[in-house]
This record gives structure tokens, C-alpha cells and sequence, in this order.
């Protein structure tokens, strides 16, 4: 009964704003569940000895090349067509792909079906900055660009959970069919919650047109400024935007097989160890946000910061295998939050104030394309260095592209303060 009073309620463009965040936080937390979902089954894929770590690495890899790849070549796209339209297709795409994963055997088909699972899914995140950038009022939406950076450790977090009882209790493919029907789920509550709030979202888009935030889209201003990228600096922080996201998700990929080879225990255990490591991260959010309001105003100097910082304590964890496997989850833990805070900075904050230049899907997309193909660098190079010459030789790599990116921040931190004072003049 309270179902049926529900959809026949009208809403007003306040609680419109509020469901349609909610839904896109939910929507984007599931698909990153099942972008973790292969990370998460590494070990176990290994163990069971379907695959040596260097070959499991590619299939990740070809993952976020494709994703990538459709990022930057969707750059034109994203602006385009409707944020509604792009949840949908990732949505039903992934549903397909995880399916598929579930019914191979072969590393061939596996690598296809992976790989086109990261080519659907490239428009997901532009759309949903765009969500909140064109359906949530003014006063909604900096509280929703602060919360939607803890959707990606939700779903992290809601996938290695998962993977934790569902490893323990059953194979790894088990992991992919479960996800597949929680996306089956949130599809269904997606359009159900748009077909209602429909004519509210028409009406509070229409507000943020008339108040500036966004701007009616005509030929003209569909077109992307490559003057303005440049002169911004945003081309300049493709690469810290590449080595970060190769720090980050590269590490959370090989974490649980570190773990297993440094200290021995089950794979199912490395997981829950990796879930703790996931939970913290979402403190990243707060790290940027003190930073960015009390230290560093300028969001890529900020950034540039937390990759320095995430130095240190990186070189410690050469002492891994040596130090209680405590201290080197703890270790691990800093240095991946540090990385999400510094995702915080350059996949909002710095995309953010693009909205005016009806380009935020646009910058979302590129340096959420050269995140890809860090990940896609990540997870065949670290492979590759961990089985040929350990885990020492991969943290001193490690130490290396904490500092490149720490240093290319730097040199964009100048352009980057000229761009936001031209922007409010």
C-alpha cells in the first residue's frame, strides 16, 4: 500500500533533486561494485591456476583500455546525449557482460567480453556529473559533488564484501551472477525514479539555465575549446591523472595477492583485509576537502600534494613480508587514500567548474580516459614486474610515479590559478 501511495505522490523540485542524486549514487556505486568485481577474483583465478598473474593482469587491463579509449573518443559524445540515455546503455550493457563472464571458460573470450564491459561503460561518470550539474537545484548540488566521491569506495567496498562470502561458499564466477542481479535491480529503480521525477527535473534544468549554471546547448557551444583545456591546464594533468588512477586502482587490484604472497594467508582473508583498506578510503574525501579549504585552495597544487605525500610512506612498504602484515595493511591504506583523495580533486572538483562552458562531461571524460589507461598500465606492468622481479622492484616503480605526478601538478598549479581567476571575472 505505502508502495502504490509512493508513485502516485507528486514530488516537489527539492525532493526531485534529493531522489535523483540518490538514485545516480546508488546507480554509480553498482557499477563501480562490478568494476572491482574481476580485481577482487584475481586471486582466486590464480590459485585456481586458470591463469599466471601476468596473463589475469591482461584481462583487467584490456578492461580499462577499452573504457579509456571510449572516453576520450566519446569526448564529443557525452555533452551530447542525454546523462538518462548513457546510465541505461551502461546499465543493460553490463548486465550482458557479466553474464557472459559467468558463462565462458577460455581467456580469449573472457579478455573480449571484459574488455567490451569497460567500452560500454565509458559514458557512466560524465553522465552522472551531469546529472547532478543540469537535474539538482543549486543548493543540492555542492553537497552532492562532495558526497558522489564516496560512491565509487561504496561500491568498492560493497563488492569485496560480497566477494569475501561468496569466495568462501562458492567460485569466483559466482561473484559475477550475483552482481549482474543486483544491476538487474538498480536498472529497474533507475527508470522507475526518472519516469516519475520527470517533469520536475525539465523544470529544475530550466532553473539552473536561467541562474547560469549551465547554459542552453546550441551548435556553437557544443564544440570543445581546446584553447581552454590548454590554457587551464587540464592537458598537463593528464598525466598525474594517469599515474594516480595507476597507483590507486593498480594497487587495490594486486593488493590481495601481495598480501597472499608476502604473508601466506587465504585469499578469502586478503579480501577482507582489502574491504578494510577500501572502508578508510572514503576519508580521502575529507583529506581534499580540509585541504582544499584550509591549505591549498588551488585543486591541482592540492593534488599535487596528496601524490607527494602518499611518497613516504610508499618507500616503507619495502619492508614488506618483514613488518607485521598489520603495519602493511595500514601502510597500504594511507597510501590508496591519499590516491582517492587526489581523485576527489582531479574527477570533481577540477571537472566542476567546467559546467558553465558546457564542458563537464567533456573534461570528466578525458581525464577520466587517461585514469583508464593508467589502470590499463597498472595491472599489466605491476604484474609483469611482481612475477619477474618481486614486490620490491613494483614499490620502488611505485615511489617513482608518486613523484612524476606530484611534479606535473606542480607545473599545471600556475595555469590552473589564472583559469579560475578568468572564470570570475
Amino acid at each position: 500500500m505505502r508502495i502504490k501511495n509512493i508513485l502516485k505522490r507528486d514530488f516537489s523540485n527539492e525532493s526531485a533533486s534529493q531522489i535523483i542524486f540518490i538514485m545516480a549514487f546508488i546507480v554509480y556505486s553498482l557499477i563501480s561494485m562490478t568494476k572491482n568485481a574481476y580485481s577482487a577474483s584475481i586471486a582466486s583465478i590464480i590459485a585456481e591456476g586458470t591463469f599466471t598473474k601476468s596473463s589475469a593482469g591482461v584481462v583487467n587491463a584490456g578492461f580499462y583500455l577499452l573504457y579509456g579509449i571510449g572516453q576520450i573518443a566519446g569526448v564529443g559524445i557525452v555533452d551530447k546525449v542525454s546523462p538518462v540515455k548513457l546510465v541505461y546503455v551502461t546499465l543493460f550493457g553490463t548486465i550482458a557482460a557479466l553474464i557472459g563472464m559467468v558463462v565462458v571458460k577460455s581467456f580469449t573470450a573472457m579478455l573480449v567480453i571484459w574488455s567490451l564491459c569497460g567500452l560500454i561503460q565509458f559514458g557512466i561518470w560524465p553522465a552522472i556529473l551531469r546529472v547532478i550539474a543540469e537535474y539538482m537545484l543549486p543548493d543540492h548540488r555542492k553537497k552532492a559533488l562532495t558526497a558522489i566521491a564516496f560512491s565509487y569506495c561504496v561500491g568498492a567496498v560493497i563488492n569485496y564484501l560480497m566477494a569475501a562470502v561468496v569466495l568462501s561458499v562458492s567460485v569466483w564466477r559466482t561473484l559475477f551472477l550475483v552482481s549482474a542481479v543486483m544491476l538487474v535491480l538498480s536498472a529497474v529503480m533507475w527508470g522507475a525514479t526518472y519516469k516519475k521525477l520527470s517533469p520536475q527535473l525539465r523544470e529544475i534544468k530550466l532553473i539552473n539555465r536561467e541562474q547560469g549554471y549551465i547554459k542552453v546547448k546550441t551548435k556553437e557551444k557544443q564544440k570543445i575549446s581546446w584553447k581552454l583545456l590548454l590554457s587551464s591546464g587540464i592537458i598537463i594533468l593528464l598525466i598525474p591523472a594517469f599515474l594516480r588512477s595507476a597507483m590507486d586502482n593498480g594497487v587495490k587490484a594486486w593488493v590481495p595477492t601481495m598480501i597472499v604472497d608476502s604473508y601466506g594467508v587465504t585469499a578469502g582473508f586478503a579480501s577482507v583485509l582489502t574491504t578494510v583498506l577500501l572502508i578508510v578510503n572514503l576519508s580521502g574525501v575529507f583529506i581534499s576537502n580540509f585541504i582544499r579549504s584550509k591549505v591549498l585552495k588551488n585543486a591541482t597544487a592540492g593534488f599535487g600534494l596528496v601524490c607527494l605525500l602518499a611518497v613516504p610512506f610508499t618507500m616503507l612498504l619495502l619492508m614488506i613480508g618483514k613488518i607485521p602484515i598489520s603495519v602493511s595493511v595500514v601502510l597500504l591504506t594511507v597510501i590508496t587514500t591519499l590516491m582517492y583523495a587526489g581523485a576527489q580533486f582531479v574527477n570533481i572538483i577540477i571537472p566542476s567548474y567546467f559546467a558553465k562552458y558546457n564542458m563537464t562531461g567533456a573534461v570528466a571524460a578525458m581525464l577520466n580516459g587517461a585514469a583508464s589507461f593508467g589502470i590499463v598500465f597498472a595491472n599489466i606492468i605491476f604484474g609483469v614486474l611482481a612475477q619477474k622481479y618481486g614486490w620490491n622492484t613494483t614499490i620502488v616503480f611505485w615511489v617513482i610515479m608518486l613523484s612524476l605526478a606530484g611534479v606535473f601538478c606542480l607545473i599545471a598549479a600556475p595555469m590552473w590559478s589564472k583559469f579560475i581567476k578568468k572564470g570570475e571575472n
